[in-house]
This record gives C-alpha cells, sequence and structure tokens, in this order.
C-alpha cells in the first residue's frame, strides 16, 4: 500500500485483536486544519471463544468485519470488485481511503496462531504484529520518555492473565541513563482453573458480600463463563472481581518482590498505565482499591486507564512524534485523563483531617477539598479549559516517604490533563477481615463520600 507523507491528511487503522475482543482504531489527522480525532469500536468475541478453533476466522469473517467497519465509521474503506477481489482503497480525503493498517494480535490469546494465520492470508496490506514482551517494552520504554516518567509500570488485567510491565531509569555517575525492564505475570490456562480459583482461602478474606458457598460459587461461575461487559448493578459481582483481583495482585507481589519494590517512591515522575478487562468492568475507584492493598502501594503516583487501549494501538506513534512511520498523533486523543494517586507511609489516628488543599484557575473560583482517615476518597477535578494549579499539604502527623509536607501540581488541557485526585487516608498496616461483615463496615467507612 502507498504511503502519504505523514506531515498531509493522513487516516490509519490500528486493529488490537486481546482478551477475545476486537478494538479498532481510525485516526486521522490533518494538521494544516490543526484537526485530529479517533474513532473506535470494540467487538466482543467472547461469545465465540468455544469455537475459536473451528474455522471461524476466514476470508469471509474479515470481508464482513471491514464492510461492517465502514457503515459504524462512516468511512470508505474497502473496494471489491466483481470478482470479489477485495482491495483497501487509498486514502484520497477525509471519509475516504486509509494510507495504512495494522493488526496487533496478543501472545495470550486464545487460538493465536489461527487468528495470526488468518489476517496474514486475508490481505498483503496488513502490517502485522504482535503483543509479547518485546512489544510491550518497546512501548513502555518510549512513553516514559516522551511523557517524562522515571519510573512507569503498565498493568494488564484480563481474568486469564495478570501482566506487570515496569520501566524505570537508572541514572549512572557520568550522568547517563539505563532503563531497567521487569515484567511479572500470573494466568489461568482454562475457564475451569479461574472458576476453583474461588476455593483459595484467602478471597473469603476479601469479600463484604456474605454468601453461602453455593452461592460463592453459582455467581462466580456464571461470571466466568458468561463475561458481561457491565457489572456495575451486580454489587455481589463488583465485591467478588474486587476481591479476586486484590489477592491476583498480591500473589504477584509474593513472587516478584524485588521486581516491584519502591515503585511510587523512587523518583517524584511515578505512573502506572492500567488497562483490560477487569479495570473495564470494576471501574477506576475500585480498581485502585484493588492495586493499593494488592501491590502494597505508597507514593505519588499518576494513573492513566487505557480502557480502550488507544496506548497500545498508538502508543509507539504518539512517542516517536514526527519520527513516527505511520501517522504523527498528540497527546490528547492518545493519552487518557490522569488520576491522581497519593498514598502516604504514615497515617496516625481516625476521624482526622489527613490532607487539605485547593484547586483553582482563571476561570473556575478556589474549590477546597479536605481528606479525613480512614478514607480511600476519590476527588474529582472541576472540568477546566485553562491551566488548573492543585495545591495541598499532609495534616496531623501524615507523611510521604520523601517527608515532604507540600503536594502541588498543574493540570493543562491538550497536555497534562488531570480529572481526579485519589487519596488514601488509611492507617497502615491494612487489615481486612476477620469476617464479611467487618469488611463491608470497613469499606462503608473507607468510600465515605469526601465533602469539598
Amino acid at each position: 500500500m502507498s504511503k502519504l507523507s505523514i506531515f498531509e491528511k493522513n487516516a490509519y487503522i490500528s486493529i488490537v485483536i486481546k482478551d477475545n475482543g476486537i478494538w479498532t482504531h481510525l485516526a486521522y489527522t490533518d494538521h494544516n486544519a490543526r484537526r485530529e480525532y479517533i474513532l473506535s469500536d470494540y467487538t466482543d468475541l467472547n461469545s465465540l471463544r468455544y469455537r475459536l478453533d473451528d474455522n471461524i476466522f476466514t476470508k469471509e469473517f474479515w470481508f464482513e468485519y471491514f464492510n461492517n467497519l465502514e457503515k459504524i465509521f462512516s468511512w470508505n474503506i474497502v473496494d471489491k470488485n466483481s470478482l470479489a477481489i477485495f482491495t483497501f482503497r487509498k486514502f484520497k480525503n477525509e471519509g475516504d481511503g486509509i494510507t495504512g493498517i495494522r493488526v496487533v494480535i496478543d501472545d495470550n490469546q486464545h487460538f493465536f496462531d489461527k487468528i495470526f494465520q488468518s489476517v496474514r492470508d486475508f490481505s498483503n496490506d496488513l502490517s502485522l504484529r504482535v503483543i509479547n514482551d518485546e512489544y510491550m517494552q518497546n512501548l513502555i520504554e518510549s512513553l516514559a520518555d516522551r511523557l517524562g516518567y522515571d519510573d512507569l509500570m503498565y498493568i494488564d488485567m484480563d481474568l486469564y492473565d495478570f501482566s506487570l510491565f515496569r520501566t524505570t531509569n537508572i541514572y549512572q555517575r557520568d550522568g547517563s541513563v539505563k532503563k531497567l525492564f521487569s515484567k511479572s505475570k500470573l494466568g489461568w490456562n482454562s475457564d475451569l482453573a479461574v472458576i476453583d480459583s474461588i476455593n483459595d482461602k484467602r478471597f473469603e478474606a476479601f469479600l463484604t458480600t456474605d454468601l453461602s458457598e453455593r452461592e460463592l460459587t453459582n455467581y462466580w461461575s456464571n461470571f466466568v463463563l458468561d463475561r458481561p461487559l457491565d457489572i456495575s448493578k451486580e454489587q455481589n459481582l463488583l465485591d467478588l472481581v474486587r476481591a479476586y483481583t486484590t489477592i491476583q495482585n498480591f500473589s504477584i507481589l509474593r513472587d516478584n518482590k524485588q521486581k516491584l519494590q519502591q515503585f511510587g517512591n523512587i523518583y517524584q515522575k511515578t505512573a502506572m498505565i492500567i488497562s483490560g478487562y477487569i479495570p473495564n468492568i470494576l471501574g477506576k475507584y475500585s480498581t485502585l482499591l484493588a492495586l493499593t492493598d494488592g501491590l502494597e502501594l505508597y507514593g505519588n503516583i499518576d494513573c492513566f486507564f487505557d480502557s480502550e487501549l488507544r496506548m497500545v494501538s498508538f502508543g509507539k506513534s504518539y512517542a516517536y512524534g514526527i519520527n513516527s512511520t505511520d501517522i504523527i498523533l498528540t497527546k490528547k486523543d492518545v493519552i487518557p485523563s490522569i488520576t491522581k494517586l497519593l498514598i502516604p507511609s504514615s497515617v496516625n489516628g481516625a476521624n482526622k483531617i489527613i490532607f487539605a488543599g485547593y484547586a483553582e484557575s482563571v476561570e473556575i473560583p478556589r474549590t477546597e477539598f479536605f481528606v479525613l482517615s480512614p478514607q480511600f476518597s476519590m476527588i474529582s477535578l472541576p472540568a477546566h479549559q485553562e491551566k488548573l494549579i492543585v495545591n495541598g499539604s499532609w495534616r496531623n502527623g501524615a507523611k510521604m516517604n520523601d517527608m515532604k509536607n507540600e503536594i502541588s501540581f498543574i493540570s493543562t488541557p491538550q497536555s497534562c490533563y488531570y480529572d481526579s485526585i485519589l487519596i488514601d487516608a488509611r492507617p497502615r498496616p491494612i487489615i481486612y477481615g476477620p469476617d464479611a461483615y467487618s469488611n463491608k463496615l470497613k469499606i462503608q467507612q473507607w468510600k465515605d463520600d469526601n465533602k469539598a
């Protein structure tokens, strides 16, 4: 497929096949007109997962897929002549044609070989990539450099596979910087294995739902087999998934302590990119609660939720900037908004103000907020079009590992946009149990709404 100059109008498609789903993004840019956007679509293949070893991913499957994609995006993508020969339309203008298409397949995807071969057989115009350890290392190292983080962890949490990838800058005496890359993983090989995981005695230790053993098994089994995309109204399921996520992350920490130690406490510029099926159904708050307790996190951490896998799709394109070989994208459409996670190493007493702060900008009057111990408090920052200044300080003996009392950062639209702060004001160590009712009372207390 011929390519236009990446400095001209451009339309590029990136497809990610992962965790029995297809994420497709069409990125369009016209930098001369300052016009840029990404169209996105998700296809759930979970209902087909027991048939993925059949001959499903045929040429006809992909023909139909791209024909439907044209309708969803209202974009002319393909041509099909009277002989049923299928070709991608060369890019002409916005809404008509593409300059390139890339398909990225996760190496954990069930029946990877069949899917990979089907894409290869379908068209020679497709660029094929595999999401493996090397791909993730390249991705997070390039993103860390472009975003300016010294310590970056990508946390991917699917139901069957938990993967943590970390890159850390190691500063040398001569002023040079070496990158330390590590990976930590945990996985299950079947539905039955995930269902049986509920028999782990630690499971009940984290639950707030008082269910009989039979009810617990039924809820969990049906969830694993059905893989619903929305459980927001199912409080029992939300509780089970949160407990499961906490346990899996704690198991990873236990087996990989040296790789994960001091995350959030070595450098001020530290971040997590969080993706996968589990955070998409749990939401930000419960996901961060499970990660904080499972990985025993402390420190000052920026959190990006890559819910549509845009960073996996176009993260390298953004990171490479004008050196990108496919499309030049700016931050606003690839990088999601940020949640600032603040976890002090020491909190004394209960029902005391642990943190007090304010947010203000030229368009928004000063808005004050505070957090009491033992809250695990999510604070939504006001929507803003201008720079938003956020300042705060620790109170009543609470302190970070760096011993600094003040917290200050700036949220900048189009560049570094923070939409929320999550402050963990719970005294350490965090203790669950001894029963579900006790856990329910504790988490209700942790979730008490913050009053701004």
